[in-house]
């Protein structure tokens, strides 16, 4: 009897350091396409939202500048990662009350975002809320900005998955203009999450008295 329950508690605590799980994202470096989108914002703003749907033109590539970024990921929990971004992109940028010479040239953009999960890692899609700060440089005008959109993480395997994101990034100051940003990324984990060894439990012996004959 004392036998059986021993071995009863044994597997009880053995299956709970298991249940015990924790989906927090390791540290991960993901590389995204990118495409900023002045034009389709630029629509919202002047003729509002219906128009522009009606008008099917919002969704154009062709009305985008491509680009490319490179990102640091890691979870502050199960439910929120942080996310620092670093893009730029060849454009000829609107500057809001500036006059364009009619060139292209390098848009670099920095962010840091909180991804808020509906879901945890455990899962196979996972969709976020992106909420955070960044900053911008283009020729000599520095700016500040306000990204804000949603997500979708897709994990293929434990240390590797796809980002799809597009954000709408308001201006804080005044060399900023409204604008989309879009992205489809690849991330990998930079460091193996450590898997935490089962406590061990030292087994009694137990003597038992001799059967007398």
């Amino acid at each position: 009897m004392k036998k059986s329950l021993f071995l009863l508690l044994s597997m009880g605590a053995f299956a709970t350091s298991f249940a015990q799980n924790d989906y927090k994202k390791q540290p991960a470096l993901a590389v995204s396409f990118i495409l900023n989108d002045f034009q389709t914002a630029a629509d919202l703003r002047a003729s509002g939202f219906a128009n522009v749907i009606i008008d099917k033109q919002w969704h154009k590539t062709k009305r985008m500048s491509p680009g490319f970024a490179i990102s640091y990921l890691e979870g502050l929990g199960n439910h929120v990662d942080f996310s620092g971004t670093l893009s730029g992109s060849f454009l000829n940028y609107p500057v809001p009350n500036k006059t364009s010479n009619g060139n292209d040239a390098l848009l670099l953009e920095a962010s840091a975002t909180a991804n808020l999960k509906l879901l945890t890692d455990e899962y196979f899609t996972t969709p976020f809320l992106t909420l955070g700060v960044g900053a911008s440089k283009y020729r000599g005008y520095f700016g500040a900005f306000i990204p804000a959109g949603i997500g979708m993480q897709i994990n293929f395997f434990d240390d590797a998955f796809i980002l799809l994101n597009s954000q709408y990034r308001i201006p804080v100051t005044e060399n900023v203009g409204y604008h989309f940003f879009h992205s489809v990324g690849f991330a990998g984990t930079v460091k193996k999450k450590k898997v935490a060894e089962p406590a061990k439990v030292d087994v009694p012996v137990i003597n038992e008295a001799p059967v007398a004959n």
